[in-house]
């Protein structure tokens, strides 16, 4: 039989955590659930995650973080669980060039999975996209996206939002701009506009517009709660399991990259 697999949750207070936690609580699979809050606090200000994973002994074998905070922490903890040789699912989301590339380090000693959105309808959205954006804006159209969060959302533009006007940029070679300046109101270039709207308790909305002569197509995504995230989280978490070191998304999860 099958051990079950023990969890570090990290951020276990946030919104996420309880989510999850609620989820691997009712899931066979899982055995342990180790929860780490913001009590957990070096001088520095940041957890002192070293310390409290050799508390409870963790070997790697059959033991998995899973983590939902802040950039800072999260490169550390990948960090830590390249040492160690645990596997790693992170969503936060906010990451900058240094953090991808700690990621990208990190991943050479172990699995580590890193999504902005665990959800399987913003995955199939992204998979679909490259051909799509292609073609329409070969024949001129143009590409702007918006993204709506809730008011304590601290980055902007979301993680989606930056992932999905990637995929259009890597398929199109336009570039990305936040928001749009005086001056880009009544001509168009080679761009591609990314909008956020901050407010109430929305737990997230996206929609990509392709808009050509006479003609539009809204591709719109909404989160009805956070469930779907967690969801994500949790089959990713069995799915990474045994597999060997590397840097994976849901598209990995689903079945969309190999």
């Amino acid at each position: 039989m099958l051990k079950k697999i023990n969890v570090v949750l990290i951020g276990a207070l946030g919104k996420m955590g309880q989510a999850i936690q609620n989820l691997i609580k009712k899931d066979d699979a899982f055995g342990c659930i180790y929860l780490v809050d913001s009590t957990f606090k070096s001088s520095e200000g940041s957890c002192d995650f070293e310390k409290f994973f050799k508390e409870v002994k963790l070997s790697g074998a059959r033991d998995l973080v899973i983590e939902f905070t802040t950039p800072i922490v999260t490169m550390e903890v990948a960090l830590l669980c390249a040492e160690l040789k645990l596997p790693l699912v992170t969503g936060t989301t906010g990451l900058a060039e240094n953090g991808y590339d700690i990621l990208q380090k990190a991943s050479k000693e172990t699995a580590i999975l890193q999504d902005s959105n665990m959800s399987l309808g913003v995955n199939l959205v992204d998979a679909l996209l490259p051909r799509l954006a292609n073609t329409l804006v070969r024949e001129g159209w143009d590409a702007e996206i918006t993204e709506l969060h809730h008011r304590m959302k601290k980055d902007s533009p979301s993680g989606t939002a930056r992932r999905f006007a990637q995929t259009i940029s890597l398929a199109t070679g336009r570039r990305i701009i936040q928001g749009r300046e005086k001056g880009h109101v009544s001509e168009r270039g080679n761009e591609i506009f990314v909008h956020s709207v901050r407010g109430g308790t929305i737990p997230g909305e996206h929609t990509i517009y392709f808009m050509g002569p006479d003609e539009v197509i809204e591709i719109h995504h909404r989160a009805l709660s956070n469930k779907i995230f967690a969801l994500g989280a949790v089959k990713a978490a069995k799915w990474i399991m045994g597999k060997k070191p590397g840097l994976y998304s849901m598209l990995n999860v689903l079945g969309l990259k190999k």
